[in-house]
């Protein structure tokens, strides 16, 4: 054996001294999806909207099942749908014009437009004449008005808007429908055309459809905050616009029924 082999140093020592490795970096933690912040994220505000003093009492008698009890909520519920009427009227226009964007065109569901579904509903309750009804149009200003305005400056926060549409009329849809139809004693579906979008028996499917589409949306994790915090936005409005209305109708006075 030659004097060189001897003086060998193993290559992962230095005098004893290990040769330093580069530090393990850990992975990423995977991304929460859309659909999954927008769950959690608007819990809050979801309830809150589903538990108002208006929706109460137009499901649950608080203004009493006689004759003005009947007349009070079938008057704020129909002011309900011509204020609904204006912001679907506003979110599918929006939608339409936006329907090749990146992050948006990937949820505009033709099961989102309900503006049509509406006026069936009003022709039920008013008649053929409903357009002649005033629309209560300052009711709706500010929400009509942010959705216009997400056009021009940031068309992703449109999905919110349509998310909040999509949990309130069509996820809740079937169950709303059958309060409504009992509420004012509606049969063969006369009068709840908003809410028969998706059967119950397609719910979980479309459901399933809406989630993956929206995961897919192209959007960095700074816009995904930014829609869930327009989410809640939207939700405030329409707890916004059911205690105006429960306002409304606790402030009215009676018709004279006796005349």
């Amino acid at each position: 054996m030659s004097a060189t082999a001897l003086l060998r140093i193993p290559t992962a020592f230095t005098s004893g001294v290990e040769t330093p490795t580069a530090p393990v970096r850990e992975a990423e933690p995977p991304r929460l999806p859309l659909s999954k912040r927008l769950e959690e994220g608007t819990a809050a505000p979801r309830r809150e909207a589903e538990q108002t003093l208006f929706m109460k009492g137009l499901f649950r008698g608080a203004w009493g099942t006689g004759v003005y009890g009947q007349f009070v909520r079938g008057r704020h519920y129909i002011t309900y749908l011509q204020c609904l009427l204006e912001v679907y009227e506003a979110l599918e226009e929006a939608l339409e014009s936006q329907r090749t964007h990146a992050a948006v065109g990937g949820f505009v569901f033709p099961e989102l437009w309900r503006s049509h579904a509406i006026q069936e509903d009003l022709t039920c309750f008013l008649g053929e004449d409903w357009r002649d009804t005033p629309r209560p149009l300052h009711l709706t200003t500010t929400h009509v008005t942010r959705i216009q305005e997400l056009v021009e400056e940031a068309p992703h926060l449109l999905v919110a808007h349509a998310y909040v549409r999509y949990i309130r009329d069509i996820l809740s849809g079937p169950m709303l429908g059958n309060m409504v139809a009992r509420a004012f004693d509606l049969t063969d579906g006369e009068g709840i055309a908003l809410y028969q979008s998706v059967g119950p028996s397609s719910l979980e499917i479309f459901q399933r459809r809406v989630s993956r589409n929206m995961d897919a949306l192209n959007l960095s994790d700074d816009q995904m905050r930014e829609v869930v915090q327009e989410a809640r936005l939207a939700f405030r409005m329409e707890i916004q616009l059911s205690d105006a209305l429960s306002r409304g109708a606790l402030g009215m006075r009676s018709p004279d029924l006796g005349r």
